[in-house]
């Protein structure tokens, strides 16, 4: 049975004997707020969900994993990123404390101000009490639930693996770091071996490969707030971004699913399962030596 907090986010707890793993899909939210207006047209906003991830890892409670999945969309306000990751210049008032825009500098950050490919998206100015009540509202439950689910797991068992699952076009937009360049199928990262162990994530990456998949570590994406937020492998919390192409699954001119999906969900069943495995093993190998 889910866990719902109605317009912020659902936790779909394991139908199966437990395992420290957690799945959090913080950009796939497609409930956009009545209050929600832009300068462009849908599509082009739509454009940076990552459209069906929830539905990708959707077994992972078969897996004994937990799964959070953010109701909201990222351009109403982005669970992957700092809260003080925002652009001034997007703001109408003084924010009450020093802002510390660094994505947000290329029009990407909490708040976006610009599409993916470059287009400015808002109407107007957005209003101290507005970008608040959005925090407050989505972004801080969101972080909350998340980080009391892990407390809970890495209590229970002592080490939590943490999933931050996205999906990336298949080649880089102008707004980001490799414009113009084609992506591998899928992309693993730690913030450059900040959030998690290198065995961790290479175990990961070559679970990956071993599906006939190619597969990059740490480029063109390193991770996001949510695995620096959480991350921190010395004290057993193994935190890594999965990023999976959109070309193997969807059309992304109509946001359609292709024939690919059922393949790739497939997989990332499998992979899923082999992780949660992993766990077991380990959760059991510590009991044994206790």
């Amino acid at each position: 049975m889910p866990y719902l907090e109605r317009g912020v986010f659902l936790r779909f707890d394991p139908t199966v004997p437990p395992v420290p793993v957690m799945v959090d899909v913080s950009r796939s939210g497609r409930e956009y707020p009545a209050e929600f207006r832009s300068a462009v047209p849908f599509t082009v906003l739509h454009d940076n969900v990552s459209m069906y991830v929830d539905d990708l890892w959707g077994e992972a409670p078969e897996m004994g994993a937990t799964m959070l999945y953010a109701m909201f969309p990222s351009f109403w306000v982005d669970a992957n990123r700092n809260e003080l990751d925002i652009d001034p210049d997007l703001i109408d008032g003084e924010w009450p404390v020093p802002l510390n825009p660094t994505v947000s500098k290329r029009g990407l950050g909490l708040l976006k101000s610009k599409s993916r490919y470059g287009e400015p998206v808002h109407e107007r100015k957005l209003t101290v009490a507005e970008v608040m009540e959005r925090l407050e509202k989505y972004h801080r439950p969101y972080y909350r639930e998340l980080g009391q689910n892990i407390d809970r797991l890495k209590q229970a068992y002592g080490f939590v693996y943490h999933l931050s699952c996205h999906c990336m076009s298949a080649v880089g937009a102008p707004t980001h770091p490799d414009a113009g360049q084609e992506r591998a199928d899928f992309c693993v990262g730690n913030l450059n071996g900040q959030t998690s162990s290198d065995a961790f994530i290479n175990f990961v990456a070559e679970t990956i490969r071993a599906r006939g998949y190619s597969c990059t570590i740490n480029t063109p994406y390193t991770g996001g707030e949510l695995n620096g937020r959480f991350g921190a492998p010395a004290d057993g919390v193994e935190s890594i971004m999965v990023e999976i192409n959109k070309k193997l699954f969807m059309d992304t001119k109509t946001f359609r699913k292709t024939e690919g999906f059922d393949r790739v969900k497939a997989d990332v069943s499998a992979i899923l399962k082999i992780v949660a495995d992993e766990a077991r093993a380990r959760v059991a190998a510590g009991s044994r030596a206790a």
